[in-house]
């Protein structure tokens, strides 16, 4: 499949729909992760030092992709490795991007189950959601880039909002003592808050699409440097109102933190409830551009219609979504899903960008 000369994003589009792909799921769950895994009330120092990281695999892989304008990852790398190797790497790529739509779609349906319609069955929620994502998936890469622009700041908001509105049940004692256990503590907290960054791969396909492909690397720093703060802030705040020993316990803890926000005079209730809507908003723009980059792999792997693909996977996500039995099974799904990611996302761009380095391939003036 050869990318139509329409199918063209701005740098700021860019940045944004990589920052959606990133931001996804683990805005609920990084507090109870991270802490569960460091152990310390420092956890907020591992998100720090995994966005920064995050940020230099982010770089690695727009600085790949910039050698290959106009290709995807699924194109290009069959140059750099080889047409069979290329094609394993494709596949792995296209089944950790259908395997995490099936987990978003998963964790939506239980969010919205437990928080907004009690008695209405995961199936139906998970169809009516991925019935709506796919509607917009149709529409290709230039209206998925434009609605992630558009809903930045409405989401952005609320969140900002609930942190600033839970500041008067911070404790800053609940922080302290900073760095008690050393480092070790911290460095254990570092790998589950890398995975939350995952997201950031997505740049190996959204440089082909890109009307300035030069400024992949400035748009992906951008869209990852723009999560860092909510995912500290997020973590921090939690920490602070609910101490670490009651952040473990939490399967939700951002959606905790803000059922605890109570507006002067009782005007506003449940505000817990907006930032469901909020969040299925950030799960939709997020779900979407997964669902089209593993619907366009398909499509270039086997030079087809991309819409054959878009439509096929569609069973293939919801038998996904379904797969894990209960809650706890979910989050064990996830935990495996993260370290495949760390191998699609970290281990391949970095090991093809050698490759490249060394044989002197791609475009050099990229």
């Amino acid at each position: 499949m050869i990318l139509h000369p329409k199918d063209r994003i701005t740098p700021t589009q860019t940045a944004l729909t990589v920052a959606h792909f990133t931001i996804g799921v683990s805005i609920l769950v990084l507090p109870r992760i991270v802490v569960d895994k460091s152990g310390t009330s420092d956890a907020w120092i591992s998100v720090l030092l995994g966005g920064f990281l995050s940020l230099f695999f982010g770089y690695v892989a727009a600085k790949l992709s910039q050698q290959f304008p106009g290709q995807t990852f699924y194109q290009y790398n069959q140059i750099i490795a080889g047409r069979f190797i290329g094609t394993i790497l494709s596949i792995a790529l296209i089944i950790y991007f259908i395997l995490i739509t099936g987990y978003q779609v998963r964790i939506l349906g239980e969010t919205i189950r437990l928080h907004v319609l009690e008695k209405t069955p995961i199936e139906v929620v998970s169809i009516a959601f991925i019935s709506a994502a796919t509607y917009l998936t149709i529409g290709g890469i230039n209206p998925i880039a434009q609605l992630c622009e558009l809903f930045s700041f409405p989401i952005a908001l609320p969140l900002l909002l609930t942190l600033l509105l839970s500041v008067p049940h911070f404790e800053l004692d609940n922080l302290r003592p900073v760095l008690s256990e050393g480092m070790t503590p911290i460095l254990k907290g570092v790998p589950p808050t890398l995975l939350s960054f995952l997201g950031f791969e997505s740049i190996l396909i959204l440089t082909a699409f890109m009307k300035e492909p030069n400024k992949a690397v400035k748009s992906t720093l951008i869209g990852i440097g723009v999560i860092i703060p909510f995912y500290f802030l997020i973590v921090l705040m939690t920490i602070g109102v609910f101490t670490m020993e009651e952040v473990k316990t939490l399967t939700w803890p951002t959606m905790t933190l803000a059922k605890d926000i109570e507006f002067p005079g009782e005007f506003f209730e449940r505000f817990d409830s907006l930032l469901v809507i909020i969040w299925i908003m950030t799960t939709y723009t997020s779900f979407v551009p997964y669902h089209y980059a593993t619907s366009l792999g398909l499509a270039q792997l086997f030079k087809k219609d991309i819409h054959y693909f878009i439509f096929g996977l569609l069973p293939v996500i919801y038998i996904v979504a379904m797969y894990p039995s209960d809650i706890n099974s979910l989050f064990t799904f996830s935990n495996y899903l993260g370290y495949f990611g760390v191998f699609v996302a970290m281990f391949v761009p970095v090991s093809l960008w050698l490759i490249v380095k060394v044989k002197g391939l791609g475009h050099k003036k990229s």
